[in-house]
């Protein structure tokens, strides 16, 4: 019933080989492991206890490992369950903490947690979406997320992102709440269930409604112009790009127009800024109203506005029949504070590609075709002829010899008699400038005076007529006054001063003889600048005349604004005095003005005698006109104007002595300049 020598050999064998799985257990199951290892040192102990043969030490030995393999199992065992709990306590805290958060971020963040299984349908709709959505949670689980969504190809693309299993990441879509259009974005992933079939989508989904509307804000902004909403000049040239390239492909042509609103500067200086925004509104108003499927309107800045027409059939004369129509839109007067204010414009129309095979080339045949209707009187709209390329290199030809001809002596002044119509009489003269061009012959003024100020060059040419004209004057007798006309830019800043100051100085003649006439239209620009700087004119002695009577705007504000010497009715109301009755009554209103504001009163354009009569009869001052004589150089003027060779010469005076003679009490003694601000200079 014992083992024999052999058998307790095969016992501790296959002991210590059952010794070694049960090893392998304890690692990998030590439940398992535990249980087999007890058994297994419970029987080998008492096979080995049972056979005599067996000596202590090895029975010792043997029991004592199997032993430690007991205590190795029980360490196992006891370090599995405590590691156990311990994650498992973490576990349950990391999901407290998870639940926690997406607790307070459901409630609190702008985010929603959304869940959609494979056909698209809400899962546990989380409360902050049923409250956005606005219906209860059993309304919105099962809901299509499709019935949420705007068609439209926002939509297209997530669904197609779903059909391929995709993740989705702040892709945005147009959702629609109880009517009102609202923007999402939503950012998820696939989720599978545990055989590894897809089972939907876990997502997030943000109301970005007002980041979308101020991005969209940003964005017009970028490409509208902030105060008429229309193209800026950036769109208006990428879209006249891809007009071109359309043509090109189609065979077809369209329209450039350029826009300018006629008296703008006047308008915004005299009735204020907001009064100018409102006129260019209105002007944008009226502009996109002509704005048909495939035109584009802009604004480039100031009063500058642009289009591209497209055409319907082909024909250049449709763009130019809707450039007319504008035009006659623009012509209409503009309401402003409750008053009518006329204003116009001037269009000038290119037709692409015929006038220029790029945009620049476009843009500059419209900016001439412009230019050339603002010199025809504005208010109309001119198409653009090969014939403005050459006008246009003569007018900077003309430019060029404009701004030699000072230093060449080619200017000179001619002078026109100023009549009393009691006694005919001479009473002064009107220095008129004339240019002499070396190989164009004599030049009208009317053609080189306004390219003068545009290029900025007539404030030496002035000063040159006052000098001139005083030096001529200072020959008269004392009692023939001297007329000179001053343009708007002569009165900016303080240059006009200085160059009165300075000629009477030099010539020694009177300030009392010398009239400077200024426009209506001067005034407006920059009004009381120029108010300030006639009256001190005027404190000196020098006579301030208004010219054109009649033909600018609120004329009797300025009558009211500053007291003028004397009004000059324009010649256009004196051409048909003798036959149109309108004329007559304009004349007549104009002279009892003139009466009523004490101010002197002159009438130009007088050609015949009827005209004389008649202004004789009105009760006029003061006549000029071709019936007396037209301008002449000084050279024919008659010597009974002059004063007698034995008269003694008036003595050139520097401009501070002359200061000090005409009453600068502000001047120091013993001063070469003036150190007060006495307004007088």
């Amino acid at each position: 019933m014992f083992a024999s020598d052999g058998d307790h050999s095969i016992v501790i064998y296959f002991g210590t080989a059952a010794l070694l799985i049960d090893l392998l257990f304890m690692v990998s199951l030590p439940t398992v492991g535990l249980m087999t290892c007890a058994f297994s040192t419970l029987a080998m102990g008492g096979a080995l206890i049972l056979t005599d043969t067996t000596g202590v030490a090895t029975t010792i030995t043997a029991m004592s490992t199997l032993l430690l393999s007991i205590h190795f199992a029980t360490f196992n065992f006891y370090h599995m369950f405590a590691t156990r709990r311990l994650r498992t306590r973490k576990l349950k805290a990391a999901n407290e903490t998870i639940e926690v958060l997406l607790g307070h971020y459901d409630q609190h963040g702008s985010d929603w947690l959304v869940e959609i299984d494979r056909h698209g349908r809400l899962v546990r709709p989380s409360q902050r979406m049923c409250e956005a959505l606005g219906r209860p949670r059993e309304a919105v689980e099962g809901m299509d997320l499709k019935t949420l969504i705007d068609p439209g190809p926002e939509l297209r693309e997530a669904l197609n992102a779903a059909d391929e299993h995709k993740q989705i990441s702040n892709h945005l879509l147009p959702a629609r709440v109880h009517g009102e259009q609202r923007w999402w974005s939503i950012s998820g992933c696939p989720i599978y269930d545990s055989k590894g079939e897809y089972a939907g989508y876990r997502a997030f989904v943000q109301d970005v409604t007002e980041k979308h509307a101020a991005e969209n804000r940003v964005r017009t902004l970028a490409l509208t112009d902030g105060l008429t909403g229309l193209a800026n000049r950036a769109v208006f040239r990428s879209r006249l790009e891809k007009a071109l390239a359309a043509a090109a492909e189609d065979q077809t042509i369209f329209g450039v127009l350029f826009i300018d609103l006629d008296s703008f500067k006047v308008i915004n200086d005299t009735l204020g800024h907001a009064a100018g925004d409102e006129i260019l509104c209105q002007s944008a108003e009226r502009i996109a109203a002509m704005v048909k499927p495939g035109d584009t309107a802009a604004r480039f800045g100031g009063d500058e506005f642009a289009l591209i027409l497209s055409s319907t059939t082909g024909d250049c004369g449709e763009i130019v029949a809707r450039a007319d129509a504008l035009s006659d839109a623009m012509a209409r007067p503009f309401r402003v504070d409750d008053r009518s204010v006329a204003s116009g414009a001037s269009i000038g129309v290119a037709i692409g590609p015929r006038d220029g095979a790029d945009g620049e080339a476009l843009l500059r045949a419209a900016d001439l075709a412009l230019y050339e209707a603002k010199a025809l009187g504005r208010g109309r709209s001119v198409e653009y002829q090969p014939a403005l390329l050459e006008e246009r290199a003569e007018r900077r030809a003309l430019e060029a010899d404009l701004r030699n001809a000072l230093d060449r002596g080619e200017f000179l002044l001619h002078y026109q008699p100023l009549i009393d119509i009691k006694t005919r009489g001479i009473t002064g003269y009107e220095a008129l400038l004339r240019w002499n061009h070396p190989v164009r012959g004599s030049v009208p003024p009317a053609e080189f005076i306004p390219i003068a100020e545009q290029i900025d060059i007539i404030n030496p040419i002035g000063e040159w007529v006052l000098r001139e004209a005083l030096k001529e004057a200072a020959t008269w007798r004392d009692d023939i006054t001297i007329a000179v006309n001053v343009s708007p830019a002569q009165m900016r800043g303080e240059a006009l001063l200085a160059q009165v100051i300075n000629a009477l100085a030099s010539s020694g003649v009177a300030p009392e003889r010398l009239e400077l006439e200024i426009t209506e239209n001067l005034l407006m620009q920059e009004c009381d600048a120029h108010v300030r700087m006639m009256h001190r004119l005027r404190t000196f002695g020098v006579k301030i005349a208004l010219d054109d009577f009649g033909t600018g705007y609120s004329s009797l504000n300025y009558l009211r604004s500053f007291p003028f010497d004397k009004l000059k009715i324009d010649r256009s109301f004196v051409k048909d005095l003798t036959y149109d009755g309108d004329s007559r009554s304009i004349v007549e209103m104009l002279l009892r003005l003139g009466r009523n504001f004490s101010m002197k009163t002159i009438a130009e354009g007088v050609e015949h005698e009827g005209q004389f009569a008649a202004l004789e009869a009105m009760g006029c001052e003061q006549v000029q006109g071709f019936m007396f004589g037209k301008p002449v150089p000084a050279s024919s003027i008659p010597p009974s104007v002059r004063k007698p060779a034995t008269a003694k010469a008036e003595p050139s005076l520097a401009p501070v002595e002359w200061l000090k003679q005409n009453g600068c009490a502000g001047l120091p003694a013993h001063s070469d300049c003036c150190k007060t601000a006495c307004r007088k200079c």
